[in-house]
């Protein structure tokens, strides 16, 4: 394990240093455009075409990076990454910044691809698991942190833009000096839709839910958190507060899954979302500190929404079938990512700001409904798979602990 860990370390640090990038390009781009007095209908539309984006190029960037090698396409992904956060700071034009985070999304796709083919390739049934934690604290520590890049500078000015540029070049440098036998990508097997719902519908929805809630916290709950605090620092502190409570929450909630039938955890969680956005949407900063513990619950519930939903249909699906599975899954957790920020600003076009609240709590009746009347339908199956705490990246995420779930099923 130690020799793995050596191996993986250069990979995952050129990602974290990556993810702090990102994690600040992301709020950064909400607080901006609120800035400029653009639209939650605007915002939301850049966050959607962000995550189209990403998909695109998580289904369509194997064919360059098996041509060119896994370090020249992170070099060339994180290359054009550089490029568009100096463009968006030099120019502010709606439709190009919307281009802009088309084409980020699918290079971000294309980088993350080169990471998680990296990590598959270099662990085995008796590290994945591990390894993939590794991967993950990197991951939402990354996320957390870059916030806190917003209050560097001014963010009307073009520095915080110059220093994402900065950071996503720089991740460039780790990965260049290793020496690595190159990853690669197998084809899965397939798996329709309609089959992966009728296999584990809860599942499915579950994780299309989850990308509906993060992809509109991702792009418009900046903005909300901006309305209620009047100050930058408290938002990067609260977006932190969100990421962190999705890192910290993944254990508990997961352990709990594996004992408890996942089906009863989901509408527990689903409830719970219910509550805490309500009670976020009453709150209004009256105290910093009951606000913050919200906000962390607010992330742990949301995060592990994901994980839970792809670890039941897991339970679901045949061994030879979880790869594919768990892509299907990704793939709709997209969808949703994609669809979620176009569909709540009319939320809050009706109600204002705390239109953001009241539609996190639909989506929490829904999936309540939802996932009870699955379980009168269908009776729960024997739970033979652990708790796969996968983050929201790309498809081949699933590879890193598939292997080793085919094992135990």
């Amino acid at each position: 394990m130690n020799t793995v860990v050596k191996k993986v370390t250069v990979p995952i640090l050129s990602l974290f240093v990556f993810t702090l990038s990102n994690g600040l390009v992301t709020t950064l781009i909400s607080i901006r455009l609120h800035h400029n007095g653009a639209s939650s209908m605007l915002v939301g539309a850049m966050m959607s075409i962000y995550y189209f984006g990403f998909i695109c190029g998580s289904f369509r960037t194997e064919k360059f990076i098996i041509k060119v090698g896994h370090i020249r396409a992170f070099a060339t992904f994180a290359s054009f990454l550089t490029i568009f956060s100096l463009l968006q700071g030099l120019f502010f034009a709606e439709w190009f910044w919307l281009l802009l985070r088309f084409l980020s999304g699918i290079a971000t796709a294309g980088i993350f691809v080169v990471i998680e083919a990296w990590l598959l390739v270099l662990s085995s049934t008796k590290t994945r698991g591990r390894i993939l934690a590794f991967y993950m604290i990197a991951l939402y520590a990354a996320q957390a942190m870059g916030q806190f890049l917003i209050n560097i500078a001014d963010i009307t000015t073009m520095i915080p833009f110059v220093i994402a540029a900065t950071l996503s070049a720089f991740a460039i440098i780790p990965l260049a000096m290793l020496k690595v036998i190159q990853p690669q990508i197998e084809e899965p097997s397939a798996l329709s839709f309609i089959k992966l719902y009728q296999a584990s519908g809860s599942g499915m929805i579950g994780c299309l839910a989850s990308g509906i809630v993060l992809g509109a916290a991702y792009g418009l709950l900046p903005i909300f958190l901006a309305e209620q605090t009047h100050n930058t620092y408290y938002v990067s502190l609260l977006m932190s507060a969100l990421i962190f409570g999705g890192m910290t929450l993944q254990y508990p909630v997961g352990k709990l899954s594996d004992i408890i039938e996942r089906r009863l955890v989901l509408i527990f969680i689903s409830f719970l979302l219910i509550i805490i956005s309500l009670a976020l949407l009453f709150n209004h900063l009256y105290n910093l500190a009951l606000f913050t513990t919200f906000i962390f619950l607010f992330g742990g519930l949301t995060f592990t929404l994901y994980p839970l939903s792809i670890t039941l249909a897991c339970d679901n699906l045949n061994t030879k079938d979880i790869i594919s599975g768990t892509q299907g899954l990704s793939l709709a957790y997209g969808v949703g990512a994609t669809t979620g920020p176009l569909i709540a600003p009319f939320f809050i076009r009706i109600f204002g700001n705390s239109g953001l609240m009241i539609y996190f709590a639909i989506v929490g009746v829904v999936l309540v409904l939802f996932f009870l009347y699955r379980r009168s339908k269908k009776p729960a199956v024997g739970q033979e798979v652990t708790f796969i705490p996968i983050p929201q990246t790309t498809p081949i995420t699933a590879e890193l602990n598939s292997t080793e779930e085919n094992k135990t099923t």
